[in-house]
Protein backbone atom coordinates (compact mmCIF):
# COMPACT_ATOMS: atom_id res chain seq x y z
CA UNK A 1 0.00 0.00 0.00
CA UNK A 2 1.29 2.90 -1.07
CA UNK A 3 1.19 6.42 1.77
CA UNK A 4 -0.28 9.52 1.26
CA UNK A 5 1.85 12.27 -0.31
CA UNK A 6 3.91 9.58 -2.44
CA UNK A 7 4.47 10.08 -6.19
CA UNK A 8 3.91 7.21 -8.27
CA UNK A 9 4.38 6.62 -12.06
CA UNK A 10 0.38 5.74 -12.50
CA UNK A 11 -0.68 3.19 -15.51
CA UNK A 12 0.06 5.02 -19.00
CA UNK A 13 -1.03 8.99 -17.54
CA UNK A 14 2.09 10.03 -16.08
CA UNK A 15 3.24 11.18 -12.48
CA UNK A 16 0.53 11.18 -10.26
CA UNK A 17 0.43 12.31 -5.94
CA UNK A 18 -1.32 10.11 -3.70
CA UNK A 19 -3.61 12.78 -2.03
CA UNK A 20 -5.54 10.42 0.46
CA UNK A 21 -6.50 6.99 0.80
CA UNK A 22 -10.26 6.19 1.47
CA UNK A 23 -13.56 5.41 0.02
CA UNK A 24 -14.40 7.73 -3.13
CA UNK A 25 -16.92 10.83 -3.54
CA UNK A 26 -19.04 7.93 -5.48
CA UNK A 27 -22.42 7.12 -3.69
CA UNK A 28 -22.44 2.83 -4.11
CA UNK A 29 -18.88 2.28 -4.31
CA UNK A 30 -17.17 0.61 -1.14
CA UNK A 31 -13.66 0.19 -0.25
CA UNK A 32 -10.62 2.09 -0.06
CA UNK A 33 -9.50 4.16 -3.26
CA UNK A 34 -6.77 6.15 -3.79
CA UNK A 35 -6.96 9.63 -4.25
CA UNK A 36 -4.30 10.43 -7.20
CA UNK A 37 -3.65 14.29 -8.32
CA UNK A 38 -1.83 14.64 -12.03
CA UNK A 39 2.13 16.38 -10.84
CA UNK A 40 2.11 17.96 -14.48
CA UNK A 41 -1.37 18.19 -15.58
CA UNK A 42 -2.51 21.96 -16.06
CA UNK A 43 -6.65 20.86 -15.72
CA UNK A 44 -6.15 19.61 -12.20
CA UNK A 45 -6.59 16.30 -12.87
CA UNK A 46 -7.98 13.76 -10.01
CA UNK A 47 -8.24 9.82 -10.48
CA UNK A 48 -9.86 7.53 -7.62
CA UNK A 49 -8.65 3.99 -8.10
CA UNK A 50 -9.02 0.84 -6.06
CA UNK A 51 -5.64 0.25 -3.06
CA UNK A 52 -5.99 -3.09 -4.75
CA UNK A 53 -5.86 -2.27 -7.53
CA UNK A 54 -2.36 -1.18 -7.97
CA UNK A 55 -1.02 -3.00 -10.45
CA UNK A 56 -1.37 -0.09 -12.69
CA UNK A 57 0.99 1.70 -10.69
CA UNK A 58 4.23 1.67 -9.56
CA UNK A 59 6.74 3.78 -7.46
CA UNK A 60 9.49 6.34 -9.25
CA UNK A 61 12.59 5.57 -10.03
CA UNK A 62 15.35 7.26 -7.87
CA UNK A 63 17.66 9.81 -9.04
CA UNK A 64 20.40 8.00 -9.23
CA UNK A 65 18.85 5.54 -11.57
CA UNK A 66 17.22 8.28 -13.60
CA UNK A 67 20.76 9.90 -14.57
CA UNK A 68 22.35 6.29 -15.29
CA UNK A 69 19.55 5.61 -17.91
CA UNK A 70 19.99 8.81 -19.09
CA UNK A 71 23.74 8.31 -20.29
CA UNK A 72 22.50 4.70 -21.15
CA UNK A 73 19.12 5.65 -23.20
CA UNK A 74 21.90 7.56 -26.31
CA UNK A 75 23.41 3.60 -26.53
CA UNK A 76 20.22 1.42 -26.56
CA UNK A 77 19.88 -0.79 -29.85
CA UNK A 78 16.49 -1.05 -30.34
CA UNK A 79 14.45 -4.37 -31.61
CA UNK A 80 13.17 -3.98 -34.91
CA UNK A 81 9.88 -4.42 -35.55
CA UNK A 82 8.09 -3.55 -38.72
CA UNK A 83 4.58 -4.34 -39.85
CA UNK A 84 2.31 -3.06 -42.36
CA UNK A 85 -0.36 -3.12 -39.88
CA UNK A 86 -1.27 -0.51 -37.30
CA UNK A 87 -3.13 -3.03 -34.81
CA UNK A 88 -0.02 -4.89 -34.88
CA UNK A 89 2.44 -1.98 -34.05
CA UNK A 90 -0.05 -0.65 -31.71
CA UNK A 91 -0.33 -4.21 -29.91
CA UNK A 92 3.53 -4.37 -29.64
CA UNK A 93 3.72 -1.06 -28.28
CA UNK A 94 0.65 -1.49 -25.61
CA UNK A 95 3.12 -5.12 -24.51
CA UNK A 96 5.99 -2.60 -24.23
CA UNK A 97 4.35 0.16 -21.93
CA UNK A 98 2.66 -2.28 -19.86
CA UNK A 99 5.76 -4.04 -18.59
CA UNK A 100 6.13 -0.48 -16.17
CA UNK A 101 9.64 -0.85 -17.28
CA UNK A 102 12.03 2.09 -17.48
CA UNK A 103 14.78 0.50 -20.49
CA UNK A 104 11.25 -0.49 -22.42
CA UNK A 105 9.65 2.76 -22.59
CA UNK A 106 13.69 4.16 -23.48
CA UNK A 107 13.40 1.48 -25.99
CA UNK A 108 10.22 1.90 -27.41
CA UNK A 109 11.28 5.57 -28.33
CA UNK A 110 14.42 4.90 -29.81
CA UNK A 111 12.46 1.92 -31.68
CA UNK A 112 9.93 4.66 -32.97
CA UNK A 113 12.78 7.10 -33.65
CA UNK A 114 14.68 4.54 -36.11
CA UNK A 115 10.75 4.56 -37.94
CA UNK A 116 10.54 7.93 -38.26
CA UNK A 117 14.33 8.76 -39.38
CA UNK A 118 13.45 5.67 -41.83
CA UNK A 119 10.75 7.40 -43.05
CA UNK A 120 11.95 10.82 -43.42
CA UNK A 121 14.63 9.48 -45.81
CA UNK A 122 11.65 8.03 -48.03
CA UNK A 123 10.12 11.22 -47.82
CA UNK A 124 7.59 10.01 -46.04
CA UNK A 125 5.55 11.05 -42.87
CA UNK A 126 5.73 8.66 -39.19
CA UNK A 127 2.16 7.13 -38.80
CA UNK A 128 -0.22 7.78 -36.68
CA UNK A 129 0.09 5.07 -33.91
CA UNK A 130 3.78 5.83 -34.18
CA UNK A 131 3.58 9.28 -33.27
CA UNK A 132 0.73 8.14 -30.85
CA UNK A 133 3.08 6.08 -29.04
CA UNK A 134 5.85 8.11 -29.19
CA UNK A 135 4.62 10.98 -27.36
CA UNK A 136 3.07 8.52 -24.83
CA UNK A 137 6.58 7.12 -24.27
CA UNK A 138 7.94 10.79 -24.02
CA UNK A 139 5.49 12.31 -21.25
CA UNK A 140 6.10 8.73 -18.90
CA UNK A 141 9.76 9.09 -18.97
CA UNK A 142 9.66 13.11 -19.29
CA UNK A 143 7.60 13.19 -16.20
CA UNK A 144 9.67 10.34 -14.17
CA UNK A 145 12.52 12.13 -14.93
CA UNK A 146 11.75 15.51 -14.43
CA UNK A 147 10.33 14.86 -10.94
CA UNK A 148 13.57 12.35 -10.02
CA UNK A 149 16.35 15.12 -11.24
CA UNK A 150 14.47 18.34 -10.66
CA UNK A 151 13.83 19.77 -13.49
CA UNK A 152 10.94 20.07 -16.29
CA UNK A 153 9.73 17.38 -19.03
CA UNK A 154 10.69 19.89 -21.40
CA UNK A 155 14.48 20.10 -20.25
CA UNK A 156 14.63 16.31 -19.86
CA UNK A 157 13.12 15.89 -23.48
CA UNK A 158 16.33 18.22 -24.73
CA UNK A 159 18.45 16.49 -22.96
CA UNK A 160 17.29 12.90 -24.34
CA UNK A 161 17.36 14.31 -27.83
CA UNK A 162 20.71 16.45 -27.15
CA UNK A 163 22.55 13.17 -26.27
CA UNK A 164 21.54 11.14 -29.46
CA UNK A 165 22.38 14.26 -31.58
CA UNK A 166 25.72 14.47 -30.03
CA UNK A 167 26.32 10.75 -30.92
CA UNK A 168 25.10 10.84 -34.20
CA UNK A 169 27.44 13.33 -35.48
CA UNK A 170 30.41 12.32 -33.10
Amino acid sequence: MYKFGTLALYDKRGVYKIESVGPPPVQGTSGNYYKLRAVFSNSNEIIYTPVDMVTSMRPLISNSEAANYLELFARLKPHAFHSGKAMDSAAHYRDMLASQKVEDCLLLIKEILVKQREAMRQKKRLGQVDTQYLKLAEKLICEEFAVVLDATPDVIRERLYADIQRRATA
